[in-house]
């Protein structure tokens, strides 16, 4: 937990955080399993302000990975996104 807070805040001033995360072995599904345990505790919402800025903090990391020149392609060819689609659809 205190990893994923220090490399979000971190995010801005680190430009080869994006091609560190995506190509770290590992990092990615990881992130991943964040976000899918994330999903029964979104309707009805009853997430946690710690398990809600946990939450921020990986799509945060995400978001540099999806960002980066280096590494968008690779995100999107993998259908990332569609992780995400449930945080849309919530109200």
């Amino acid at each position: 937990e205190k990893a994923l807070l220090e490399l979000s805040k971190k995010r801005e001033f680190l430009q080869d955080l994006a091609p560190v995360i995506w190509h770290s072995i590992g990092t990615i599904s990881a992130l991943l399993q964040e976000i899918i345990s994330i999903y029964p505790l979104l309707s009805p919402s009853t997430m946690t302000t710690a398990l809600s800025n946990r939450a921020c903090n990986v799509l945060g990391l995400l978001q540099c990975v999806a960002a980066h020149s280096e590494t968008r392609s690779a995100f999107l060819k993998a259908n990332i996104p569609l992780f995400l689609y449930p945080f849309l659809n919530t109200i």
